[in-house]
């Protein structure tokens, strides 16, 4: 007995030391670097911009100049890495390093507004020779690990350091393309007008990006996610931006028992279904509606939409968010009775009817008889704001339900009568404005080339032009029309007629 006490007794005792030098792993694993105050003075800069839009409603116009202030960092390559938002827009564009005095003009290397990143060069001679590229972490960081955000927010000059701890790991919608969302770690350390851009150090490694903060809440703020500062780095390797591959599907999680009766679906598999498919996304002539994915490139997918990734339970889009624009994912597919396996090659076309908040781009535009014709766009509805009219709604029911109603079919573009330049000519007009023009002259409007083109190809002295979801038409003498139009363009400073794409013409 006595022997058998003994023995219990060792064993206790060494599962002791195994847990007590796991657990003293772990800690080191997980414990605290102090921050290299090297790192900060060589590698992480300040930018100052001097950026300039567009007004919508009158496209020919600039708006004001602004200035602001961000953070970048630098990384392998001779390269700045910073957010996007910090230098959309940018007409001017300078980085600084802490305690220098001298600034250095910049340029914009590469920029993606999905995911707001955008990497910036410096030709300055023997600028990067004493600016060490800062080195990424391997992996995320987990809950309640600590980090540091570094920067210059708004009120001082010098860099900054404020610490907290990650907070949270989820999907979010990204303010800047207002549309997009990606992967991001909330962190409850401050992040503040300046900030953006810079790095959210992880034991001396470079774990995230600052990029916005939480409205209403003090002291939070949301980084942009290793894997999302990854894919951006491979997707510019080649030169060229490409973006995120877009699945474009609509689906159902398969927890209602009538559905999955509906669907045939065995108790054992798990999936969700598609609902809809987008005719711009991936999916497009590869998944039909009610097919139940069930599996994607080898990982299940739960009926909520979920798979396991590196132990954690995230949705299975993260698969694609990894993906590159031109690969392939594999899908197992339950159609009809049947488990297939259908490979989707993620090679969406651009798609026009994507209203995305837009930058760097001069708006579009074409201007005849004191009428102002412009694609709809984002930025147009922003502009327009909260007007009840029916041609306002409408456009806004045409900026979400173009695809769900096929209103987008015969036309690679919504062209709109934006504005009207008050002159004789046009007088008993103003009832069309915001109005969607679909026909001129009896020829059906494409986009907003097509308006110029069958102007000057008329035959008849007058224009017709016939809107949507009217019978009303808009009519004008062309004579007086063709006569009036540079009169109309010096008496409103207009600098040119219009801006049309070169893609289209």
């Amino acid at each position: 007995m006595q022997s058998e006490i003994m023995k219990s007794k060792k064993k206790h005792i060494i599962i002791a030391i195994f847990l007590s030098i796991v657990i003293s792993v772990n800690a080191e694993k997980r414990r605290h670097v102090p921050l290299n105050p090297t790192l900060l003075r060589q590698s992480v800069v300040k930018i100052f911009v001097r950026t300039q839009g567009y007004n919508y409603l009158q496209p020919w116009q600039p708006t004001s100049i602004r200035g602001g202030t961000g953070t970048g960092f630098v990384i392998s390559g001779r390269r700045i890495l910073t957010n996007a938002h910090v230098v959309s827009d940018a007409k001017f564009l300078q980085v600084q390093k802490d305690g220098y005095s001298r600034r250095h003009m910049a340029k914009v290397e590469f920029v993606s507004h999905a995911c707001d990143l955008a990497i910036l060069s410096v030709d300055t001679p023997g600028f990067f020779d004493s600016t060490p590229p800062l080195s990424f972490a391997d992996a995320m960081p987990e809950l309640n690990d600590d980090v540091a955000v570094i920067g210059y927010p708004m009120g001082g000059n010098r860099i900054s350091v404020t610490r907290g701890v990650v907070s949270r790991i989820d999907y979010s919608t990204f303010s800047h393309s207002g549309r997009d969302q990606h992967l991001v770690m909330q962190v409850d350390a401050a992040i503040n007008p300046g900030n953006s851009g810079g790095p959210i150090f992880y034991n001396n490694l470079v774990a995230g990006v600052a990029f916005q903060g939480i409205t209403g809440a003090d002291g939070l703020g949301y980084g942009i996610s290793l894997p999302v500062i990854k894919h951006f780095l491979k997707d510019v390797s080649d030169g060229t931006v490409n973006g995120y591959p877009e699945l474009g599907i609509a689906i159902l999680e398969t927890r209602n028992n009538a559905l999955r009766k509906d669907l045939r679906l065995n108790k054992s598999t798990s999936g969700i279904t598609v609902s809809r498919i987008d005719p711009f996304g991936s999916a497009a002539n590869n998944l039909k509606p009610k097919d139940v994915l069930t599996a994607i490139d080898g990982y299940d997918i739960a009926n909520d939409g979920t798979i396991k990734l590196n132990g954690n339970a995230v949705d299975f889009h993260e698969i694609i968010e990894r993906k590159q624009w031109g690969e392939s994912i594999i899908f197992s597919i339950w159609r009809n009775g049947n488990m297939i396996k259908q490979e989707v090659p993620l090679t969406n076309p651009k798609d026009p009817f994507n209203y995305s908040n837009i930058y760097d781009e001069k708006p579009y535009y074409y201007i005849y008889g004191g009428l102002v014709f412009a694609p709809l766009t984002k930025e147009l509805l922003k502009s327009i704001g909260g007007s009840n009219s029916f041609n306002t709604r409408q456009l806004f029911y045409y900026s979400q339900f173009a695809k769900p109603d096929n209103l987008y079919r015969d036309v690679d573009e919504f062209v709109v009568l934006i504005n009207i330049l008050p002159h004789p000519v046009n007088t008993y007009s103003t009832h069309f404005k915001n109005g969607i023009v679909t026909h001129i002259n009896g020829k059906k409007i494409r986009n907003l080339n097509d308006v110029k083109k069958i102007i000057e190809q008329r035959t008849k002295s007058y224009d017709v032009f016939t809107f949507a979801n009217t019978d009303d038409t808009l009519i004008l003498d062309a004579r007086i029309a063709d006569k009036a139009n540079e009169e109309i363009l010096n008496a409103y400073g207009v600098s040119s007629p219009e801006n049309l794409s070169l893609k289209l013409k």
